[in-house]
């Protein structure tokens, strides 16, 4: 067996550990997720009011905010469980073996912008336009990181454009959400619960060591000089990332912490 081979074979059963690891929580969330902890989704539009044509908001809807917990946890599932199916199997390790894997960064793509949107929004980010540029920055950012491995096969040297576009793209919404943060708790000490703000600074450190993970990779520090290393690295954060959040929501509105 060629070691590519078995290292393939390795990966695979890591995603399979990682899936079923990220589906029970997503059910067991479900289950015990409260659903009378809602957040509305504004918009703002010019209208007549006594004063004048004037902004004015309207509540578009409400949702219970720890519904996205399994929702994005069950989209990881669905990822892992895939790229260690058998009909994936052979596309899957050809893909590691020349350094890529496109199905991680398009879960990615909508996952994480899940997670950023539910954080950001019990900061008070609640406005329509901000949450869609939001999730569509962050999308770009992770999408980015496929563009940077696809780029860097046609090249004998590492091209950081992609990068580093990713790294502009992904900081905005974590500045616009550490304004929000800090201007909503100096105002109000407790506007924004506890849990959220754990889950702010966690979810801030995670997103940062998957950028240091594709970093090492392409810098070949140790053992991420090796591509299967930095996979599953990956498949580590993506799992401990989701399941820390996932859990700080949920508790978090089940208890009314804040």
């Amino acid at each position: 067996m060629k070691p590519e081979t078995k290292l393939g074979k390795q990966l695979q059963n890591f995603n399979r550990i990682a899936g079923v690891a990220h589906l029970i929580q997503a059910v067991v969330l479900f289950f015990i997720l409260n659903q009378d902890t809602q957040i509305p989704v504004i918009s703002r539009f010019f209208d007549e009011t006594p004063q004048g044509i004037m902004p004015v908001s309207e509540t578009l809807f409400e949702f219970p905010i720890a519904l996205i917990a399994p929702i994005f946890l069950l989209l990881s599932a669905i990822a892992h469980l895939f790229v260690s199916s058998p009909g994936y199997i052979q596309r899957y390790e050809t893909n590691i073996a020349n350094g890529i894997n496109p199905a991680r960064w398009w879960e990615y793509s909508i996952s994480s912008s899940l997670m950023l949107v539910v954080l950001l929004m019990l900061g008070g980010i609640i406005e329509i336009s901000a949450i869609v540029f939001i999730f569509t920055l962050n999308f770009l950012m992770n999408l980015l990181g496929l563009v940077m491995e696809k780029y860097n096969q046609l090249t004998e040297k590492t091209e950081w454009l992609p990068f580093n576009l990713g790294v502009v793209a992904g900081i905005v919404p974590w500045i616009m959400g550490a304004i929000y943060f800090v201007v909503s708790t100096n105002n109000i000490a407790d506007a924004i619960p506890a849990y959220a703000q754990v889950g702010f600074l966690l979810t801030f450190i995670f997103f940062n060591t998957f950028a240091i993970n594709m970093f090492l990779q392409y810098k070949k520090v140790g053992k991420w000089s090796s591509y299967p290393y930095g996979e599953k690295a990956y498949i580590v954060l993506s799992l401990t990332a989701k399941t820390a959040l996932g859990w700080i929501i949920v508790l978090g509105t089940l208890n009314g912490a804040g």
